[in-house]
């Protein structure tokens, strides 16, 4: 102690006596587990090289401290207390004043429970949340968000955008933990620069009440989180592109954000004819989507209804099956904190506008138990769709016990679509079955809005609490649609009989919802816990159909009975639960259920017929978390959930929108009952920089939701959906990663095996559809600042497929994706930056065409004015090979779809990257 005291004795007075600076550092700490300050903590500045004291200073009775008179450059931050875990991180000191903010500290009786922070990491794993260092993977200058997730082990973009995290789809992007333009993942992943984000973090999240309890009640998103350099978060910083090519090829956007400290502003605006839109994949897939506003289009790969131009299509991206789009898009967002924290508020508002010519050609082979024959279909479509949306949350922290929260999100979303469509059936001498020419057009307006209030109370006993949450939507759809179609259908080659239809599709769709949940937390004894909560809501639904055949005057008037209807629905559910929790330091697990009883009231106004339905369904739900040591972590989860049929489903009407694919409603449909499994263990080695995740995910229906088909001898299908057992769904994922040190190469590989059953009926015969897939994938990457990086990510699979109907549906077939990126800089600020998209896969006898196809992609570079503006020119699809393609099987039908792509143009983008107060714009 006297050395040590001696030793910052005199460190102190060298700094007091040498040369002085006018930069000083300043934050707090406090305690993780009480959030309390903690007094009298050591905090020094180590310098990294050779971990000398460099300066020092002890925290007052708030927890603060201010450093002066420091040097800038890098160094280690160290804090110490005899109370709490040491913490140690590299830090920066540029600025006159380096506000680190809160410094968190773990009290050692917590320390299992917790990973200590160790300088120089790319990975942590602390409790159930990964943590990845964005620096420590590197990208491109200027480059998004999205092009760092795909660098970081356990994660996967796909090429439409889609993210997924150990195994599992990322439903949720937040920044510094909170929503950014609303819950749209695209927004922040193809918007922020990669170089203004700080740490990634990948973890569940759970409701705003569970996490307030403590009790898991089984609802979870797979949620990144993106924290923020302390540069990024004062001042402003932003870019803008002009972007032009030859073909009328444009692409111009502009992003910029403001923050300091909590508040946040940020706005952006695009205009683009090149595919990308920056809307996330759910936007897309339900982007100017509504009920009715489909079924008027086309047929599905499993001869079922589809609709190519509603939802942006199955890639769930622009640019897909609904055609290159002209979009405008834009919005602004705000959040802020104030109040010394007790009061938040997130909103944001955005825009968008997209025109698209699409068109699409299908390709397929239907398989009875006693024949079979082709069908080709090409479909071309235009959409335009107009959406505004907007979000808002509200918290306050009344007083120390207290707290509300209010969030609130509206829309409007209208469309207007229009195709023609054409079909044919041929058997296996090419003698026509049937085929049919239809022209649709459909104008939709779809508004919504839904909030949701939150109030908790803490006791004065501790984990004694009190929760009440109470929701409220309300959506409306409005569809009016007219319709053309002429089916021809042939018995031995010879026509036999012509359908016409002529029809006004006039949909209009109702929904209210009012909910209500309570939660009451006790404990029982040391680290374990009660939870009992009771659900009340109620649903109201009506729905109407009207369609009017032509008259003889050219005029929509006649009613057609057999075909339109007016529904009302109502259910009434109580759900009363509870459950029990056990938190120890190196594991903890739950177990409880819940009761629904379920009271269903469907009305037919137009028949005068009522339909009651009653069920009584349990959610079983258990989990398990056993933390082997602070990076190694195994966790078991199941539940089980209940899912009512549509209104759709039940309503005994037919509906002839496609000739060839008639579809009834089933009054007698039951309640599905789905049972979910999840295991996963995942590790990190800090020294050895190697990494597992891995799972394990099934999953099981009883009394699923299948297809009862009739299809008779000129194609023609009829279809209603029944219950059944059978439906099941499982999957492996594995990813292990490590680091050849001596060439700096990291390297990871894992397998992904699906299989899949899925039960339907055609023709009276119970049809076994199985759907499997084993692949493996490899990640390689190495970088050197300054001078180049790569990656290459290649996947195998084998898929097998087979359907009990017919055994000519079978199919094996071996596929084979390559998804690659680098760059190298060259002298004087030239920087060459390429990717690489190669899609193969087996040949089918039964299809003509090999669809396999590089898509290459190359842009050089020149950085002026400090990095702060750029130049690029390049040539996007190099080769001229992007083509649309999907191949699929399912039930008793095999198909490929070829779809409308951008192919090969040049571009030549104009980049400024500003920003004040942080770093300079190279820098983030």
């Amino acid at each position: 102690m006297y050395k040590l005291t001696g030793l910052l004795v005199a460190v102190l007075i060298i700094t007091i006596t040498s040369y002085s600076q006018n930069i000083f550092l300043t934050g707090t700490i406090k305690d993780t587990t009480e959030k309390k300050p903690v007094k009298n903590a050591v905090v020094a500045l180590l310098t990294p090289k050779d971990s000398i004291l460099y300066k020092f200073a002890r925290t007052d009775a708030a927890g603060n401290f201010s450093i002066k008179n420091i040097r800038p450059g890098n160094y280690v931050l160290m804090t110490t207390h005899p109370l709490y875990a040491d913490f140690l991180d590299s830090i920066n000191v540029t600025d006159a004043e380096t506000k680190l903010g809160t410094v968190a500290v773990i009290n050692k009786s917590k320390l299992l429970e917790e990973v200590i922070i160790k300088t120089g990491s790319p990975i942590k794993i602390k409790g159930d949340t990964i943590v990845y260092t964005a620096d420590s993977f590197k990208v491109r200058q200027g480059a998004n968000v999205e092009e760092l997730l795909k660098k970081l082990p356990g994660i996967q973009v796909d090429k439409n955008g889609k993210i997924t995290a150990m195994g599992e789809q990322v439903t949720k992007v937040l920044v510094d933990g909170e929503e950014f333009f609303g819950d749209d993942p695209g927004i922040a992943t193809k918007n922020l620069r990669a170089d203004a984000v700080d740490k990634v973090e990948v973890f569940d999240k759970k409701s705003d009440q569970a996490t307030f309890t403590g009790i898991d009640d089984g609802t979870k998103n797979k949620t990144i989180n993106l924290k923020l350099k302390d540069a990024a978060k004062h001042g402003f910083f932003g870019k803008a592109e002009l972007a032009g090519g030859l073909k009328d090829n444009y692409n111009n956007t502009a992003m910029i954000n403001a923050f300091e400290n909590k508040r946040k502003i940020a706005a952006y605006g695009i205009m683009s004819n090149t595919g990308q839109t920056n809307l996330d994949w759910n936007d897309a897939q339900n982007y100017g989507g509504g009920p009715g506003d489909g079924m008027e289009m086309g047929i599905s790969d499993d001869g079922g209804m589809y609709m190519s131009y509603s939802g942006g299509g199955d890639d769930g991206y622009w640019g897909g099956r609904n055609g290159i789009p002209k979009n405008w898009n834009g919005g602004l967002h705000y959040s802020n904190k104030y109040d010394n924290h007790k009061q938040s508020i997130n909103s944001g508002y955005k825009f968008s506008k997209v025109n698209a010519l699409g068109g699409t050609n299908v390709y397929s082979n239907t398989f009875l138990p006693d024949t079979s024959w082709f069908n080709n279909s090409n479909n071309q479509n235009f959409s335009s769709k107009i959406k505004h949306a907007f979000n808002v949350a509200y918290e306050i922290n009344i007083d120390s016990l207290n707290s509300l929260k209010w969030t609130a999100k509206a829309g409007n979303n209208t469309s207007k679509t229009s195709s023609k469509y054409y079909s044919e059936a041929i058997d296996n001498k090419t003698n026509f079955i049937n085929n049919s020419n239809r022209r649709s057009t459909n104008e939709a307006d779809n508004n919504s809005v839904s909030t949701s209030l939150l109030w908790k109370h803490k006791f004065k006993k501790l984990y004694r609490t009190l929760s009440v949450n109470t929701d409220f939507g309300w959506n409306e759809s409005k569809n009016d649609g007219y319709q053309y179609s002429l089916t021809n259908f042939y018995t031995g080659g010879t026509l036999t009989r012509k359908d016409t239809v002529d029809q006004q599709n006039i949909r209009n769709n109702n929904t209210q919802s009012i909910s209500s949940r309570f939660a009451y937390t006790e404990p029982l004894f040391k680290d374990a816990f009660m939870e009992l909560s009771y659900a009340i809501s109620y649903n109201h639904n009506s729905n109407e159909r009207i369609v009017n055949a032509k008259d003889n005057n050219g005029n929509y008037e006649n009613l057609s009975d057999t075909l339109s209807n007016s529904f009302k629905f109502g259910r009434l559910i109580n759900k009363p639960g509870v459950t029990f929790r056990l938190n120890k330091k190196k594991y903890s697990y739950s177990v409880g259920t819940s009761v629904a009883f379920n009271q269903f009231t469907q009305k037919d106004i137009t028949k005068n017929k009522n339909y009651n339905y009653n069920f009584v369904n349990f959610f079983p739900a258990a989990s398990f978390n056993y933390k082997m040591k602070s990076n190694k972590n195994l966790r078991v989860y199941y539940n089980g959930s209940a899912n009512a049929p549509t209104l759709e489903q039940l309503q005994p009407t037919k509906d002839n929108t496609d000739p060839l694919n008639i579809y009834k409603g089933n009054p007698n449909l039951k309640q599905s009952f789905s049972h979910n499994a999840q295991i996963s263990y995942n590790f990190y080695n800090v020294l050895d920089e190697k990494n597992l995740w891995s799972g394990i995910n099934f999953n099981t229906t009883k009394n699923a939701f299948v297809q009862y088909s009739f299809i008779d001898s000129l194609g023609r299908r009829n279809y209603q959906t029944v219950n059944t057992n059978g439906n099941y769904y499982a999957s492996i994922y594995g990813n292990y990663g490590f680091k050849l040190k001596k060439p700096g190469i990291r390297l990871g590989f894992g397998p992904n095996i699906n299989v899949n059953q899925n039960i339907d009926f055609v023709n009276g015969i119970r049809n076994i559809n199985k759907t499997n897939s084993y692949g493996i994938s490899l990640n390689v990457g190495k970088w050197k600042e300054n001078k180049y990086n790569f990656s290459i990510n290649p996947r195998f699979s084998i898929n097998h497929s087979t359907a009990s109907v017919n055994k000519s549906a079978n199919a094996d077939y071996w596929s084979f994706n390559l998804y690659s990126d680098g760059s190298i800089t060259l002298p004087g600020k030239i920087e060459l930056n390429t990717t690489l998209s190669f899609e193969a896969r087996q040949k089918d006898p039964r299809f003509a065409r090999n669809n396999n196809y590089t898509k290459w992609d190359a842009v050089i570079q020149k950085k002026f004015k400090n990095d702060r503006f750029r130049a690029e020119l390049g040539m996007m699809d190099i080769l001229d090979q992007n083509r649309g393609y999907n191949r699929s099987f399912s039930s008793y039908n095999f198909s490929e779809t070829y779809y409308n792509t951008l192919r090969r143009y040049w571009m030549l983008n104009l980049v400024w990257n500003f920003s004040k107060n942080g770093k300079p714009a190279s820098g983030f």
